[in-house]
């Protein structure tokens, strides 16, 4: 629970396990495609000596948050959009599948089964690698050392003026809003050519815009525009030195900024995040140093270190619904920016409650009433209910957590599995 974060590898490597288990809790963790990529590539990686490439990737995959969302791919949601649906870039993950049901009380929600992505992070925790995967891994590292960004520089260095005053990325950026804000045609096909999509989306996008009134890229696909600058603002960087075309690593640290209408907060420790994030965040959007989230949840570490063993025993899920109300840092104010006004108060009310004796056959009712509620939900197709994207009353999202991470218990121990979740 918590404002919707994306980190990249850098951040999720600076923390420690213990760290880790804050991350989880109050931050709703957006993992996007490339994060999975790259983690999978560190298969192949050379590491130091005395360590191994699966121990290393199974540290990472132990340290991904067991409540992420995996946002769809933005292949498929800029190919949606320009296909006529509508993107909603409203800072939540874009969840890709599961089933509309009408509960019986006549609301709507989305069940969705356990992510694929998140079965997989399972498998890697425990070092289970797929002959596919280890394949993919091989590929991807080799299409990173092959890269290069040359042809595309060459086609989109001359929408630059030649006598423009471009003198770093904060102006180059200004450029490409302005240029994206053009109703000029040829803006839309460039997209097309840099952004390599299919013919079939072309013919279709083309008759839709010219029906609409030839508005601007920005107006009539705002997902695509936005992808397309990002791409614009690397490969004119490139072209004017801003960044380098050098690094095979950066084409893939900017396709995290592809995903950034889908968070309320983006964290890293790389230096070309740093340099380019902030340019395409809105008012309302965070950058978090990976240092400074770091300290943040070494703060709560450090908070929740000193209770008393039996409210520790109650398990993460128990004891820590808010962050900790008393402590100002980097995530409390994200909450206070994004969530409900008043969780100060009702975190304060909470922890005054810890240690008393709850009331177990209450809260038996209420898990039977809740599996109640969703086996008796009915499918029902979205046109049947005429939802919009993010519509839906409710989302259910099943997931398996583990019993422990680092030195925290997660769940009490009266709930665990035999196979500790």
């Amino acid at each position: 629970m918590g404002p919707a974060t994306i980190f990249d590898k850098s951040a999720l490597q600076a923390l420690s396990m213990d760290e880790a288990v804050w991350l989880d809790a109050f931050l709703t963790a957006n993992v996007v495609p490339v994060f999975y990529v790259e983690t999978l590539a560190d298969l192949e990686k050379d590491v130091a000596e005395g360590k191994d490439p699966e121990t290393l990737v199974g540290m990472l995959a132990e340290k991904t948050p067991s409540g992420a969302a995996p946002n769809v791919h933005h292949r498929d949601m800029l190919q949606n959009e320009l296909a006529g649906a509508e993107i909603a870039m409203t800072g939540q993950p874009m969840i890709g599948g599961g089933d509309t049901k009408v509960a019986p009380d006549g609301t709507i929600g989305l069940h969705v089964d356990e992510f694929p992505e998140h079965a997989a992070l399972l498998r890697w925790r425990e070092h289970d690698f797929l002959e596919v995967e280890r394949v993919a891994a091989r590929a991807w590292r080799a299409e990173l050392s092959q890269q290069d960004p040359a042809s595309l520089v060459g086609m989109l260095k001359n929408i630059v003026p030649s006598d423009a005053k471009i003198s770093d990325l904060d102006q180059l950026k200004s450029f490409i809003d302005r240029f994206c804000a053009s109703s000029h045609s040829q803006v839309l096909k460039l997209a097309f050519e840099a952004l390599d999509v299919p013919d079939e989306y072309r013919r279709h996008a083309l008759a839709r815009w010219e029906a609409a009134g030839r508005p601007s890229l920005e107006r009539f696909a705002p997902y695509t525009t936005h992808v397309f600058k990002v791409d614009l603002l690397f490969y004119l960087g490139i072209h004017r030195g801003f960044i380098s075309g050098q690094r095979a690593s950066n084409k893939a640290d900017m396709a995290y900024l592809y995903y950034l209408p889908f968070a309320k907060a983006f964290t890293s420790g790389d230096k070309l995040h740093g340099r380019t994030v902030p340019l395409f965040l809105r008012e309302e959007q965070s950058y978090l140093e990976a240092d400074e989230l770091k300290a943040a949840l070494r703060e709560f570490d450090e908070h929740y270190d000193r209770l008393p063993e039996e409210i520790k025993r109650l398990g993460v899920l128990g004891f820590a619904s808010y962050p900790p109300p008393g402590i100002d840092n980097v995530i409390t104010r994200l909450w206070d920016a994004h969530m409900r006004r008043d969780w100060r108060e009702v975190a304060k009310r909470h922890e005054a409650e810890l240690g008393k004796p709850r009331d177990q056959e209450a809260d038996r009712e209420t898990v039977a009433k809740l599996n109640q509620r969703m086996a008796e939900a009915q499918p029902v197709s979205d046109a049947e209910v005429n939802l919009g994207e993010g519509d839906h009353d409710y989302i259910v999202i099943s997931r398996q957590v583990p019993a422990t991470k680092g030195k925290w218990r997660i769940v009490p121990s009266d709930v665990e599995d035999d196979r500790g979740e």
